[in-house]
């Protein structure tokens, strides 16, 4: 792979052609040349003295791990100025005081009783449910939540628990709860707990390699705090209509407008690109928010998908769908009045008290999107040799192993006749769409590259070891892509020092804070950080480079269709570089189309016949609308209206309409004046949404409430890879090795049909991120990691107990 090269000519062909000035031009050259001789000395000076004033800052901080005192930092946007003011990360309000009298152990039999008199009955009515047709849209929609079958006996404990906290403030006066029950009495057995409502039975094992399951992070809160199948976190305590579960209403008690008519009124789709940006930035996105939420969902018998929109049986209590007006711009048409859609899935908390949502992954930044957060699904995925992971061998290409599943929501009977399968990962969202399984693939890729480097450098090491190695420097490169790449554009840099956010470029960093509680905060998976729906176009730019030619895609028929990878020579290539190449949308109200009417419509699958689409296109003919199951899962999770979350991050809380004038822009505020009544009732979705970002990416909402998500993610790890523990930490030589990481180089390094790449991927082509060379680009050297036969099995040793 060599760069074409430029012209090799020296000299003109033809003889130059002399000018001879006049007297007064002569005059006007010198006195021109001398004035730019003297902006030039003036330039060299100031460039001199800004290097040494740099090179005297980094000697007198070289041994300093945290970023400067936000004091003396500026943020370019006058709005974001109160976020210098507070402390991080953001500390909410306590929850609320139990509204009645600590109940008597009588009372608190009665209400158990109850509570479980109230799941036996919906189990009764569970088994005469009717599931939903597993080709339909919401089918699919409740695949790629990957629900595992782990969760349903949590959540019918939790369910439980909820009723039971009914029968225990029935009779209270309604006036004393606003929002929430708050934290009640401990449950303390009365139903059965999962492991993190008990103390630890054991202490936890010193290792250099994290848990699966995101245990033993922190050391003080083993079981709880970052751990998979745990509950979300609260920054405020949740808005629901009874204060322990229902979802929210308007301030009048009212009902909120149909998510719906707010998507079709607020959301509309616009066309206006944010040309610096690629949609390579909304993929790095989805691959990390799957690495570190998974809110499950609600199920039926056998974890069976939950059916809402049937009219013709009883309606799952869970069950929470959206209505759709029968005169809906786009639905009318096929005389649909109903959205599917099913609650969250309970969480145990461990109290009666309000409703908390289950988050299945960890929160940590683990790469368990690649490996899974769950050691028996990791053991699937191994090859059990050489430290790889299983792939599917194709000549000389490898691919994701195939996923052989029927009801995964992705294989189709056609696809899986032409021995077609949709494919295997640590994630089971994988498939959602075709960039994203690209991403899967070229990490899985990434594992057995650096995996062979390892063996190769120590051909001693066991299969445990290398896998083990490997998975800690792959974790460690997709911690380095996300802060060093992905949240400077989105957060921008003067926010990343002042929330410490920046990475060192040398060195040790002592920034872990045990007491920081990492877990992923309810208001981010659920809202803030479906940010980037907003970003992605209705149709993905396709070049062809050796014939020029230029295609556009549909984003739906992306969408559960993978199938286009087993083109070996031609299908991830081009997956990668319509990534690189298209750009995003600015980040606004505004939705394209191809997610909120088409979301999970079954696509026309690539490179098929009209043999081999389905059956009966007629009875699923649209899809589902992404921004309104963005804004019901919001209200189901009982979030507070968007004036508590600007709040809560420093900024001024609008109290009327007119208060926002300010904030939104002008159109966003007149369609938001139309479909709510008060500003109270304004969803965080759509509100955040709607603030004007003054010349960044996000507003200073969605800023703060991400900003200090990552924060937590990045202090609260006690296995970050820039630790200096040293039962934990890379040697000096190995980090200056990581910190050559770039999500182009993974790329580069792992597609080998893609010849050129400009630097930073996330970016548009510029002339300060051009097109180079592959080669060019700079590449980890995993020498630092050879070591004696002896010194690896030392250090892996679990003989210090903490």
């Amino acid at each position: 792979m060599q760069r074409a090269s430029g012209s090799e000519e020296r000299t003109p062909l033809v003889q130059p052609t002399y000018v001879f000035e006049s007297s007064l031009s002569r005059n006007y050259q010198k006195r021109l040349r001398k004035f730019q001789c003297a902006v030039c000395v003036i330039l060299i000076v100031i460039l001199t003295v800004t290097m040494l004033v740099t090179v005297g800052y980094n000697l007198t901080t070289d041994d300093v791990t945290e970023s400067p005192p936000i004091a003396n930092l500026t943020v370019t946007n006058t709005d974001l100025q109160p976020l210098l003011k507070m402390s991080w990360p953001l500390q909410g309000p306590p929850s609320p005081e139990w509204p009645t009298k600590t109940p008597t152990s009588e009372e608190i039999a009665s209400a158990v009783a109850q509570g479980n008199d109230a799941l036996q009955e919906r189990r009764k009515m569970e088994s005469f449910l009717t599931p939903l047709d597993k080709d339909s849209p919401a089918s699919r929609a409740q695949r790629a939540a990957a629900t595992s079958a782990d969760v349903k006996p949590l959540a019918d404990s939790a369910y439980a628990a909820e009723q039971a906290t009914r029968s225990l403030i029935n009779g209270t006066n309604s006036s004393l709860i606003d929002g929430s029950v708050g934290v009640g009495p401990i449950i303390n057995g009365f139903f059965p707990e999962p492991r993190y409502c008990r103390p630890p039975t054991a202490p936890c094992e010193t290792s250099r390699y994290r848990t699966q399951d995101g245990s033993c992070n922190n050391l003080e809160n083993p079981l709880r705090w970052g751990v998979s199948n745990t509950p979300f976190r609260r920054v405020l305590p949740p808005s629901y209509g009874d204060g322990i579960s229902s979802p929210r209403t308007g301030v009048d008690g009212a009902m909120l407008p149909s998510a719906r008519d707010v998507s079709v009124t607020v959301h509309r789709p616009s066309y206006a690109h944010d040309s610096t940006l690629t949609v390579m930035l909304a993929v790095w996105g989805q691959f990390i928010d799957h690495d570190i939420t998974a809110t499950a969902l609600s199920k039926g018998e056998n974890s069976s998908s939950l059916q809402c929109c049937n009219t013709n049986g009883p309606v799952h209590p869970e069950c929470f769908p959206v209505p759709l007006d029968a005169e809906d711009p786009y639905y009318q048409d096929y005389n649909i009045t109903c959205m599917e859609f099913v609650r969250s899935a309970p969480a145990p908390t461990c109290h009666f008290g309000a409703r908390e949502q289950l988050n299945q992954a960890t929160a940590f930044l683990d790469a368990s999107a690649v490996y899974s957060f769950a050691e028996k699904k990791t053991w699937k995925l191994r090859e059990g040799m050489r430290g790889q992971l299983k792939m599917l061998r194709i000549g000389k290409w490898e691919l994701l192993p195939p996923s052989t599943d029927p009801n995964d929501g992705c294989n189709t009977v056609e696809m899986n006749a032409k021995g077609r399968y949709c494919f295997e990962s640590g994630d089971e969202r994988a498939n959602e769409n075709l960039h994203l399984t690209t991403m899967h693939l070229i990490w899985a890729r990434q594992h057995n590259r650096v995996a062979a480097e390892l063996i190769k450098l120590n051909p001693t090491w066991s299969d445990e070891t290398v896998f083990q190695e490997a998975r800690r420097i792959v974790g460690a490169q997709m911690q380095h892509i996300t802060y060093s790449e992905f949240l400077p554009a989105i957060l921008g840099v003067d926010v990343m020092w002042a929330l410490n956010l920046t990475l060192r470029s040398s060195g040790y960093s002592d920034i872990y804070d045990p007491t920081v509680d990492p877990s992923i905060a309810n208001h981010f998976a659920s809202s803030a950080f479906r940010f980037a729906h907003t970003l992605l176009p209705g149709l993905i730019h396709n070049v062809d480079v050796s014939t020029g030619t230029v295609s556009y895609t549909h984003l739906h028929e992306m969408l559960f269709n993978p199938f286009a990878l087993y083109n070996t020579d031609k299908g991830a290539r081009h997956a990668v570089k319509s990534a690189m190449d298209t750009p995003v949308h600015t980040v606004d109200p505004h939705v394209t189309s191809e997610l909120s009417n088409h979301l999970f419509e079954r696509p026309i699958v690539v490179n098929s016949t009209p043999s081999t689409t389905p059956s009966d296109p007629m009875l699923h003919p649209c899809g589902l609308d992404l921004v309104s199951l963005n804004i019901q899962r919001g209200r189901d999770h009982g979030l507070p209206s968007y004036p508590a979350w600007r709040e809560l991050c420093g900024l001024s809380r609008p109290k009327t309409f007119q208060d926002l004038d300010a904030i939104f822009d002008e159109l966003s505020l007149s369609r938001i004046c139309k479909i709510y009544k008060n500003v109270e009732d304004i969803d965080l979705y759509t509100g955040a949404l709607a603030e004007q970002p003054g010349g960044r990416l996000l507003g200073p909402t969605l800023t703060c409430l991400i900003a200090d998500q990552f924060y937590r993610v990045k202090v609260g790890d006690r296995f970050w890879y820039e630790t200096g523990d040293p039962d934990i930490r890379f040697t000096f030589e190995q980090l200056y090795e990581l910190r050559k990481t770039t999500l182009a180089g993974v790329i580069c390094a792992n597609e080998e049909l893609l010849d050129l790449a400009q630097p930073r991927v996330m970016e548009a082509l510029s002339a300060t991120n051009p097109l180079v060379d592959c080669k060019e680009l700079p590449q980890p050297d995993f020498e630092p990691w050879r070591e004696g036969p002896n010194e690896m099995t030392k250090k892996t040793k679990k003989t210090k107990k903490n």
